[in-house]
Protein backbone atom coordinates (compact mmCIF):
# COMPACT_ATOMS: atom_id res chain seq x y z
CA UNK A 1 0.00 0.00 0.00
CA UNK A 2 2.87 2.36 0.92
CA UNK A 3 4.11 1.51 -2.35
CA UNK A 4 1.07 2.33 -4.32
CA UNK A 5 1.26 5.70 -2.28
CA UNK A 6 4.64 6.66 -3.21
CA UNK A 7 4.09 5.29 -6.98
CA UNK A 8 1.01 7.68 -7.25
CA UNK A 9 2.60 10.65 -5.67
CA UNK A 10 5.65 10.58 -8.18
CA UNK A 11 3.61 9.91 -11.11
CA UNK A 12 1.52 13.85 -9.80
CA UNK A 13 4.70 14.86 -9.27
CA UNK A 14 6.31 13.66 -12.77
CA UNK A 15 2.92 15.19 -14.58
CA UNK A 16 2.95 18.78 -12.64
CA UNK A 17 6.81 18.73 -13.93
CA UNK A 18 5.62 18.11 -17.25
CA UNK A 19 3.03 20.38 -17.04
CA UNK A 20 5.64 22.93 -15.84
CA UNK A 21 8.45 22.14 -18.24
CA UNK A 22 5.64 22.34 -21.26
CA UNK A 23 4.36 26.13 -20.22
CA UNK A 24 7.79 27.36 -19.63
CA UNK A 25 8.86 25.48 -23.62
CA UNK A 26 6.22 26.03 -25.51
CA UNK A 27 2.84 28.12 -24.43
CA UNK A 28 5.20 31.43 -22.55
CA UNK A 29 7.26 31.65 -25.73
CA UNK A 30 3.62 31.48 -27.84
CA UNK A 31 2.63 34.15 -25.32
CA UNK A 32 5.59 36.41 -25.64
CA UNK A 33 5.48 36.23 -29.59
CA UNK A 34 1.72 36.95 -29.61
CA UNK A 35 2.57 39.96 -27.46
CA UNK A 36 4.95 40.90 -29.98
CA UNK A 37 2.41 40.65 -32.55
CA UNK A 38 0.02 42.56 -30.71
CA UNK A 39 2.15 45.66 -30.20
CA UNK A 40 3.43 45.37 -34.19
CA UNK A 41 0.02 45.22 -35.42
CA UNK A 42 -0.53 48.60 -33.26
CA UNK A 43 2.06 50.68 -34.74
CA UNK A 44 1.73 49.41 -38.16
CA UNK A 45 -1.99 50.65 -37.60
CA UNK A 46 -0.66 54.43 -36.00
CA UNK A 47 1.34 54.41 -39.03
CA UNK A 48 -1.72 53.24 -41.66
CA UNK A 49 -3.76 56.31 -40.24
CA UNK A 50 -0.49 58.73 -40.61
CA UNK A 51 -0.99 58.12 -44.06
CA UNK A 52 -4.38 58.32 -44.46
CA UNK A 53 -4.07 61.64 -42.84
CA UNK A 54 -1.34 62.42 -45.04
CA UNK A 55 -3.68 61.63 -48.06
CA UNK A 56 -6.62 63.18 -47.38
CA UNK A 57 -4.28 66.37 -46.76
CA UNK A 58 -2.60 66.17 -50.50
CA UNK A 59 -6.57 65.53 -51.68
CA UNK A 60 -7.54 68.70 -50.46
CA UNK A 61 -4.43 70.42 -51.78
CA UNK A 62 -5.24 68.73 -55.41
CA UNK A 63 -8.39 70.84 -55.29
CA UNK A 64 -6.43 74.36 -55.86
CA UNK A 65 -3.83 72.59 -57.96
CA UNK A 66 -5.08 73.95 -61.08
CA UNK A 67 -5.26 77.19 -60.24
CA UNK A 68 -1.61 77.14 -58.79
CA UNK A 69 -0.52 75.76 -61.70
CA UNK A 70 -2.11 78.65 -63.61
CA UNK A 71 -0.35 81.52 -61.30
CA UNK A 72 2.64 79.03 -61.85
CA UNK A 73 2.15 79.58 -66.00
CA UNK A 74 1.58 83.30 -65.00
CA UNK A 75 4.77 84.16 -63.30
CA UNK A 76 6.76 82.22 -66.17
CA UNK A 77 5.17 84.33 -69.25
CA UNK A 78 5.82 87.64 -66.83
CA UNK A 79 9.77 86.21 -67.07
CA UNK A 80 10.33 84.25 -69.37
CA UNK A 81 13.62 81.79 -70.29
CA UNK A 82 15.19 83.94 -73.18
CA UNK A 83 15.68 87.89 -73.56
CA UNK A 84 12.50 87.92 -75.45
CA UNK A 85 12.99 91.58 -76.67
CA UNK A 86 10.79 91.62 -80.04
CA UNK A 87 7.81 91.12 -77.94
CA UNK A 88 8.85 93.15 -75.04
CA UNK A 89 8.62 95.96 -78.33
CA UNK A 90 5.44 94.63 -79.34
CA UNK A 91 4.11 95.15 -75.69
CA UNK A 92 5.59 98.92 -75.19
CA UNK A 93 4.07 99.69 -78.79
CA UNK A 94 0.69 98.75 -77.62
CA UNK A 95 1.30 100.50 -74.16
CA UNK A 96 2.26 103.36 -76.09
CA UNK A 97 -0.25 103.51 -78.75
CA UNK A 98 -2.99 103.14 -75.52
CA UNK A 99 -1.93 105.78 -73.97
CA UNK A 100 -1.67 108.33 -76.80
CA UNK A 101 2.41 109.07 -76.67
CA UNK A 102 5.02 108.05 -79.19
CA UNK A 103 7.50 105.89 -78.99
CA UNK A 104 10.64 107.27 -79.76
CA UNK A 105 13.04 104.63 -79.08
CA UNK A 106 13.80 101.12 -76.69
CA UNK A 107 17.53 100.79 -75.56
CA UNK A 108 18.05 96.87 -73.78
CA UNK A 109 21.75 96.48 -72.46
CA UNK A 110 23.00 93.13 -71.72
CA UNK A 111 21.91 90.32 -69.31
CA UNK A 112 23.10 90.44 -65.76
CA UNK A 113 22.72 87.86 -62.76
CA UNK A 114 20.88 88.57 -60.34
CA UNK A 115 22.71 88.22 -56.69
CA UNK A 116 20.58 87.03 -54.35
CA UNK A 117 20.26 88.48 -50.46
CA UNK A 118 22.58 86.60 -48.72
CA UNK A 119 21.59 85.97 -44.69
CA UNK A 120 24.12 87.24 -42.27
CA UNK A 121 25.15 84.82 -39.92
CA UNK A 122 27.09 85.39 -36.90
CA UNK A 123 30.93 84.08 -37.06
CA UNK A 124 31.93 82.20 -34.26
CA UNK A 125 35.23 83.71 -32.65
CA UNK A 126 38.43 80.85 -33.06
CA UNK A 127 39.44 79.41 -29.86
CA UNK A 128 42.93 80.60 -29.41
CA UNK A 129 45.59 78.19 -30.48
CA UNK A 130 48.16 77.00 -27.76
CA UNK A 131 51.99 78.30 -28.32
CA UNK A 132 53.98 77.34 -31.14
CA UNK A 133 50.72 75.81 -33.10
CA UNK A 134 49.02 77.65 -36.08
CA UNK A 135 45.74 79.17 -35.50
CA UNK A 136 42.57 77.18 -36.99
CA UNK A 137 40.84 79.02 -39.35
CA UNK A 138 37.03 79.21 -39.88
CA UNK A 139 34.84 76.18 -42.23
CA UNK A 140 33.91 78.12 -45.39
CA UNK A 141 30.37 78.15 -45.85
CA UNK A 142 29.36 76.13 -49.09
CA UNK A 143 27.71 77.79 -51.63
CA UNK A 144 24.01 77.83 -52.36
CA UNK A 145 22.28 75.56 -54.50
CA UNK A 146 20.82 76.93 -57.86
CA UNK A 147 17.87 75.61 -59.66
CA UNK A 148 18.17 78.60 -62.38
CA UNK A 149 19.71 82.16 -62.48
CA UNK A 150 17.45 85.14 -62.39
CA UNK A 151 19.14 87.69 -64.54
CA UNK A 152 18.37 91.23 -65.24
CA UNK A 153 18.22 93.05 -68.70
CA UNK A 154 18.52 96.86 -68.20
CA UNK A 155 16.25 98.93 -70.59
CA UNK A 156 16.14 102.31 -71.33
CA UNK A 157 12.80 103.57 -73.06
CA UNK A 158 12.35 107.32 -74.51
CA UNK A 159 8.44 108.55 -75.14
CA UNK A 160 7.16 112.15 -76.33
CA UNK A 161 3.85 112.98 -75.33
CA UNK A 162 1.04 115.54 -73.22
CA UNK A 163 1.82 115.26 -69.28
CA UNK A 164 -1.22 113.00 -68.48
CA UNK A 165 -0.63 110.67 -71.64
CA UNK A 166 2.80 110.26 -70.08
CA UNK A 167 1.17 109.29 -67.19
CA UNK A 168 -1.35 106.43 -68.16
CA UNK A 169 1.91 105.16 -70.22
CA UNK A 170 3.51 104.61 -66.79
CA UNK A 171 0.02 103.04 -65.84
CA UNK A 172 0.17 100.59 -68.82
CA UNK A 173 4.23 99.64 -68.01
CA UNK A 174 1.77 98.29 -64.78
CA UNK A 175 0.01 95.93 -66.67
CA UNK A 176 2.52 94.64 -69.40
CA UNK A 177 2.67 91.07 -69.81
CA UNK A 178 6.19 91.29 -69.24
CA UNK A 179 7.61 91.91 -65.59
CA UNK A 180 9.09 95.58 -65.89
CA UNK A 181 10.67 97.39 -63.09
CA UNK A 182 10.77 101.19 -63.28
CA UNK A 183 13.85 102.68 -61.83
CA UNK A 184 13.99 106.06 -62.71
CA UNK A 185 12.10 108.50 -64.65
CA UNK A 186 12.85 112.10 -66.20
CA UNK A 187 10.70 114.50 -68.03
CA UNK A 188 11.74 117.25 -70.06
CA UNK A 189 10.13 120.04 -72.56
CA UNK A 190 10.59 118.88 -76.26
CA UNK A 191 8.42 117.38 -79.37
CA UNK A 192 8.55 114.38 -80.84
CA UNK A 193 12.48 113.74 -82.87
CA UNK A 194 10.59 112.06 -85.59
CA UNK A 195 8.04 114.39 -86.66
CA UNK A 196 9.23 117.85 -88.81
CA UNK A 197 10.11 120.64 -87.55
CA UNK A 198 7.28 123.70 -87.99
CA UNK A 199 8.86 126.91 -88.50
CA UNK A 200 5.74 128.39 -88.78
CA UNK A 201 4.40 127.96 -85.13
CA UNK A 202 6.49 127.69 -82.04
CA UNK A 203 6.26 124.87 -79.43
CA UNK A 204 3.41 125.60 -76.52
CA UNK A 205 5.07 123.38 -73.76
CA UNK A 206 2.63 120.62 -74.04
CA UNK A 207 4.66 117.89 -75.02
CA UNK A 208 7.24 116.37 -72.87
CA UNK A 209 10.12 114.23 -73.43
CA UNK A 210 10.10 111.38 -71.08
CA UNK A 211 13.24 108.93 -70.58
CA UNK A 212 11.59 105.68 -68.02
CA UNK A 213 15.10 103.56 -67.23
CA UNK A 214 14.29 100.21 -65.41
CA UNK A 215 14.76 96.33 -66.02
CA UNK A 216 12.91 93.02 -67.19
CA UNK A 217 14.12 90.16 -65.84
CA UNK A 218 14.32 86.55 -67.59
CA UNK A 219 14.86 82.93 -65.96
CA UNK A 220 17.91 81.40 -67.64
CA UNK A 221 18.39 77.99 -67.34
CA UNK A 222 15.10 77.81 -66.18
CA UNK A 223 14.12 73.56 -65.35
CA UNK A 224 11.01 72.45 -67.32
CA UNK A 225 8.40 72.10 -65.49
CA UNK A 226 7.33 68.68 -64.23
CA UNK A 227 3.43 67.51 -64.65
CA UNK A 228 1.79 66.88 -61.52
CA UNK A 229 -0.65 64.93 -61.32
CA UNK A 230 -3.22 64.84 -58.88
CA UNK A 231 -4.27 62.24 -56.32
CA UNK A 232 -7.46 59.95 -57.47
CA UNK A 233 -10.43 60.93 -55.18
Amino acid sequence: MDKLKQWVALTLVGCLGIMAAGWFLMVSPKRSEAAEVRAAAIAQESTNQGLRTKLEVLKAQAKDLPKKQADLARVAAKIPSDPGLPALIRALTAASTSAGVELVSVTPGPPAAVAAPVATQPVATPAAAPAGQPAASPAAAAPAASVGTLAAIPVAINVVGGYFEVSQFLANLENLPRALRVTNLTLAPGTSPTEKADTTSADDGSSLTSTITGSVYMAANRPAATPVVAPAK
